[in-house]
């Protein structure tokens, strides 16, 4: 059973990374108007999707579960908070776009960097869960097939 709910979500994350993939690099040829457009689209879909899994979190029945919501809460204020204090906010589509890397062009460019570097540690984490989620089934099975 761990198998068939994990590779569902396997290959939910693919789709997701493949449209990412391809949203950054249709992003590089964009023009301004169509890129912000494209922003403000993805910033209501990031929030429409945060909202749905904070409602799937907040009413699981497992503690581990709603202990990882209630911190997953403190982490998106956390990046909200510090992203503001550094002026990378990322509701502020205002800062101008130009052929050269402007400084805030360049923080922006490495700060995204970075949440690609974090996202790729969700995902190792994710799959060690994953993994000792499987590990733990097959335990019981067998503890069952011996009794």
């Amino acid at each position: 059973m761990a198998h068939e709910i994990l590779s569902v979500k396997m290959y939910e994350l693919d789709k997701k990374l493949e449209l990412a993939h391809s949203r950054i690099q249709v992003a590089e040829s964009m023009e301004e108007e169509r890129l912000h457009q494209q922003i403000q689209d993805l910033r209501q879909e990031c929030q429409e999707s945060r909202i749905t899994l904070q409602n799937r979190l907040h009413h699981s029945k497992t503690k581990c579960v709603m202990k990882l919501a209630d911190v997953y809460d403190q982490v998106e204020a956390a990046v909200e908070k510090v992203l503001e204090a550094e002026n990378i906010n990322l509701k502020d589509p205002e800062q101008p776009i130009s052929e050269s890397l402007l400084p805030g062009a360049e923080e922006k460019i490495l700060t995204a960097e970075y949440a690609l570097d974090f996202a790729m540690q969700a995902v190792n984490r994710a799959l060690l869960v994953s993994l000792e989620a499987i590990e733990a089934q097959r335990q019981e099975e067998k503890k069952e097939n011996e009794e």
